[in-house]
């Protein structure tokens, strides 16, 4: 992940980050979360978390995921 979450204790970000390369690690994320998804035993648990407050590499991988899995995988409140 971009790992814009970490910026407070990692001051070496702020020079580092940039919006679009933010936004392009979806891709990525997106599929190696697919990927786990695949290999999930059925009844399984997968748990998909990021150092990032980035919508695009959180939420937007999440929905994604459920709209590929349908049937197959259900968000579960973590509270």
């Amino acid at each position: 992940c971009s790992g814009d979450g970490t910026f407070r204790k990692n001051i070496d970000l702020w020079t580092k980050w940039n919006f679009s390369h933010a936004c392009n690690l979806h891709g990525i994320q997106a599929r190696i979360a697919k990927r786990a998804a695949e290999l999930l035993a059925p009844g399984g648990i997968m748990v998909y978390s990021t150092c990032s407050l980035n919508p695009v590499e959180n939420e937007a991988v999440v929905y994604n995921l459920l709209l590929k899995f349908k049937d197959q995988l259900e968000l579960v409140d973590a509270r």
